[in-house]
């Protein structure tokens, strides 16, 4: 029955996207890949006195030597190399837990992915952990026209700010927030949190929206809720199909109802990484910017290969105080941007 039940919400799914790109075998159609990752503590083995750095510092209980801080940049490059294998590198990545853009430059220098040029959007937030949200991204298909970072007005403790490019791909405007909303410690009071950063977003979403009706909207993150928690479905107002021009599009709630996930807490997954558009990312203009599915496959993909696993979950470079070696302790998550001549057929 519960299989029947997600074999309909798929089909329904599929026909209210039905404008969404397709593999086109006429011609050499560029592909973007856009992706969020939460990167778990990527920091420099320096101590920086205006942030809570010291457990991960070369004598502290961690360890965090310059061997396994390279050791994490060189694996961190081999996900996103992977990841660029069939459309190229990564076009825009949104990452979780930076310490600092000095080691986003060191990330983009590694020799996997230096080929991409990647350069950094980046600004210290108030996190008291020190730990930030910043984008790496390719300037040949990304314009940046203005970067900036937005204080998240939920409350305390102070939680990281949001991230915000406004930019152009293939001439086309898109403006993409990145999020790293606050854990889900703290039970009530943080849900409350969440919610009213989530309602922030949408009002800056809201906002441009409003101001330009032909703006492509991205909002990514570590939402540290699921797509059909409150906080995503009710006050982002993302909906797992496209539901006219008041709702944004989810295209990971439907794989969220296929057990899919990003990050595993006691064994089960939870879809906490999540990339939302707005519905004119699906459902715009014949040979505009918009969402790809590539044979079939689903909109919104989780990466993930088995040497990023271990024990069937994420690989954590921590479990604790414990040094474990991995890459993070969750998954990436991507969507495809592209153009068509005409309309996909599903």
């Amino acid at each position: 029955m519960i299989r029947k039940r997600y074999i309909i919400l798929l089909a329904a799914a599929l026909m209210s996207v039905q404008g969404a790109c397709a593999q086109n075998a006429s011609a050499e159609v560029p592909r973007h890949v856009v992706a969020f990752y939460n990167v778990e503590d990527l920091f420099d083995t320096e101590d920086d006195p205006l942030a809570a750095d010291e457990d991960m510092l070369p004598l502290a209980d961690r360890g965090w030597t310059e061997e396994r801080y390279e050791a994490k940049l060189q694996s961190l490059a081999r996900v996103v190399a992977q990841m660029g294998e069939e459309y190229g590198f990564p076009a825009l990545i949104g990452m979780a837990e930076v310490e600092n853009r000095a080691v986003m430059e060191d990330l983009a220098a590694q020799e996997a992915i230096a080929a991409a040029g990647y350069e950094v959007c980046h600004a210290d937030s108030r996190d008291s952990r020190g730990i930030d949200v910043g984008f790496l991204y390719r300037p040949d298909v990304l314009h940046v026209d203005t970067f900036r970072t937005v204080e998240a007005d939920c409350g305390y403790p102070l939680t990281r700010d949001f991230a915000v490019i406004d930019g152009r791909i293939d001439g086309e405007r898109i403006y993409v927030v990145a999020v790293h909303l606050p854990s889900r410690r703290g039970g009530e009071w943080s849900e409350r949190q969440r919610r009213a950063c989530v309602s922030q977003v949408r009002r800056m979403v809201d906002s441009v929206r409003e101001a330009d009706a032909a703006v492509k909207v991205v909002v990514m993150g570590d939402m540290n809720d699921e797509p059909h928690n409150r906080s995503i479905k009710r006050d982002l107002g993302a909906r797992g199909r496209v539901d006219g021009d008041t709702h944004l599009y989810n295209p990971f709630a439907l794989r969220r109802r296929a057990g899919r996930g990003s990050y595993s807490y006691d064994g089960r997954w939870n879809m906490l990484d999540q990339i939302i558009v707005s519905p004119n990312l699906v459902s715009g203009d014949v040979g505009g910017l918009r969402l790809c599915r590539i044979d079939g496959r689903a909109m919104g993909r989780v990466f993930r290969r088995e040497w990023m696993l271990r024990g069937g979950v994420p690989y954590a470079t921590y479990r604790g105080s414990d040094y474990e070696g991995g890459v993070s302790d969750h998954l990436p998550v991507y969507v495809i941007l592209g153009r068509e001549e005409k309309a996909a057929r599903n």
